[in-house]
């Protein structure tokens, strides 16, 4: 049942899709004054006739260094999974919204009993995040900047930061 429910989702949003809309593989960095996320990734615009008002589904596989809240370099690898509202032109803004992929699957069940006599810093959620972005789309390469607040953590650790803000640079199909 949930492979057709995905199927007749899947079947739905293609046909909405114009044949012009954008499919872009993108490569991507995010900073600010102690963090760093590199990331590759690809995008799909979803759209009804004749509007420029569209959704865009966006992955991508990050490489990530944080400093955490007691002053040590964390790094990592994540997947990123959002979704981008905006007005989709040769100038274009959206807002996006999004999770990581990889904590969400392999994400420990906090009910679960666990024998952890600390358990200050044990408040692992699944990352997320939300980002207001800005660009261009010249030809097939595409350029925007981004303003991204994410939640970072672990089990016991925390990101010191929060606030990133990016570039991106994609090619389109």
């Amino acid at each position: 049942m949930i492979k057709q429910t995905r199927v007749l989702l899947l079947l739905i949003a293609s046909m909405n899709a114009k044949a012009t809309d954008r499919f872009t593989i993108f490569t991507k960095q995010e900073f600010n004054c102690t963090d760093n996320i590199s990331s590759v990734g690809v995008s799909s615009i979803i759209s009804t006739h004749q509007s420029n008002l569209k959704s865009e589904v966006i992955t991508s596989i990050n490489s990530v260094t944080v400093i955490d809240q007691f002053g040590y370099e964390q790094a990592y690898y994540g997947v990123d999974l959002g979704l981008r509202f905006g007005y989709f032109s040769k100038l274009f803004v959206y807002f996006e919204g999004g999770f990581d992929v990889f904590e969400a699957t392999f994400h420990h069940d906090d009910d679960a009993p666990y024998f952890d006599y600390d358990d200050r810093y044990n408040s692992n959620n699944v990352d997320g995040y939300a980002a207001l972005g800005a660009g261009v789309q010249a030809g097939n390469l595409r350029i925007e900047g981004f303003v991204k607040a994410r939640q970072i953590d672990s089990d016991y650790w925390e990101a010191n930061r929060s606030l990133f803000s990016g570039l991106q640079i994609s090619l389109t199909f």
